[in-house]
């Protein structure tokens, strides 16, 4: 795995737009247990303790300095633990896992059966519900960029990112490779990860494939953040048109 260079940084933009990542608080019932996979420095865990701090809350991270930090910056927390051990045994305990930013990273730093055994440890550990909220895009992202808005971009923005990210993924004349630019321009603090880090590794459609049948959908919304529009309109004059972002709630039937 590409080192962080920043971990303060990192963990500073992992733990913005908590309200959004929070989307799934109010549309669940008689949770007692809720994992937080891929917690980095427990931020998420906090907030969501603030709105429910009766539940008893695990934050699961591979990254042991990531551990070292979320458990220094939750003492004081009884209800909060952390593990380097993906904590399926609280099977049928009127759980929900949590998959804030996860899946993208998952395809981008693991093997194809490290990737299976991710899919089984959501779908077959018997989590009572499943929340997603990642960066996705549908199949019809693939076509060819706007050419007003290719121009504008490679007009102003660093061409040394541009050869960056293109030897890594292609031509931005290709609009999915553009809108993966995009997300991702910002952050020159560890741009040498995030370049190569693939933001969009299933589609849409994929990720609604891979529900089993004894899950259904309780929420859906797919949406570009606001932020970033207005990010990107204020540095290119572009207006992004295409959803960049899934959130997700599967309960069990």
């Amino acid at each position: 795995m590409n080192q962080i260079s920043d971990i303060n940084t990192y963990t500073s933009r992992m733990s913005k737009s908590c309200d959004d990542k929070l989307f799934f608080m109010n549309k669940i019932s008689d949770i007692k247990n809720i994992v937080d996979f891929g917690c980095a420095d427990g931020a998420l865990i906090r907030e969501m303790n603030k709105v429910m701090p009766d539940v008893k809350y695990i934050g699961y991270d591979i990254n042991p300095e990531m551990i070292r930090i979320a458990r220094s910056k939750s003492t004081g927390n009884p209800n909060i633990n952390f593990t380097d051990t993906f904590p399926g045994h609280i099977y049928n305990e009127n759980s929900l896992l949590n998959l804030s930013s996860v899946i993208h990273e998952i395809y981008s730093y693991c093997s194809t059966d490290e990737v299976k055994e991710f899919w089984d440890n959501v779908f077959l550990s018997g989590f009572d519900y499943v929340s997603i909220r990642d960066m996705c895009i549908s199949e019809n992202v693939y076509r060819l960029t706007n050419r007003t808005d290719y121009w504008k971009l490679i007009n102003t923005v660093d061409k040394n990112q541009i050869r960056d990210f293109e030897h890594n993924w292609g031509s931005l004349m290709r609009n999915n490779n553009f809108l993966h630019f995009l997300m991702k321009y910002k952050y020159v603090e560890n741009w040498d990860r995030e370049v190569k880090e693939n933001y969009f590794p299933i589609t849409l459609e994929e990720l609604i494939s891979k529900i089993p049948s004894d899950y259904e959908i309780a929420y859906i919304e797919t949406y570009c953040l606001p932020y970033l529009k207005s990010m990107v309109e204020k540095d290119f004059g572009i207006s992004i048109k295409d959803n960049t972002h899934v959130k997700l709630l599967l309960k069990r039937k």
